[in-house]
């Protein structure tokens, strides 16, 4: 094979490759934003498959309105765990922690990552970078749910 033909053939084979890549698509964008399952209230709605439903407990406490006349502000005062049965299609409460609860344990545990509260498997944790995050038990494969969500109180 002459010299001229074999540099004939690299070049139409380079061509060739670099041509597919060059014509490859770019991989689709979708600008929708995500849909939540559930419009309970429950902070963790737009995970379908979560086997427990993490709700932040609200108060409505007297105040003031800005006109000056007398009203209700609504403030969060805790956390609560329902834990969803599949089984029997329910859910149970594991736990209901108060917000001065969550407050006490935050201002005595001021250096590290801690359990607040915990029942029977499901932990309700904080982390001092400001975020609280959710366990279960495991499940009958053996994984544990975890949920994080940033303190908004």
């Amino acid at each position: 094979m002459s010299k001229k033909k074999l540099g004939l053939g690299l070049l139409l084979s380079f061509v060739l490759v670099t041509g597919v890549v060059a014509v490859e698509a770019a991989a689709p964008t979708d600008d929708t934003p995500p849909v939540p399952s559930f419009h309970d209230g429950r902070i963790n709605a737009y995970d379908p498959g979560a086997p427990v439903a993490i709700f932040e407990t609200h108060q409505d406490i007297p105040a003031v309105t800005t006109e000056g006349l007398p009203g209700n502000d609504t403030i969060i005062n805790g956390v609560q765990l329902l834990a969803w049965s599949g089984a029997s299609d329910s859910a149970n409460q594991v736990l209901d922690v108060s917000r001065e609860t969550i407050e006490k344990a935050i201002a005595k545990n001021t250096t590290k990552d801690f359990t607040i509260a915990k029942s029977n498997g499901y932990t309700l944790n904080y982390s001092q970078s400001g975020w609280f995050w959710v366990t279960t038990p495991p499940d009958s494969e053996g994984k544990v749910y975890t949920y994080t969500w940033q303190k908004d109180f």
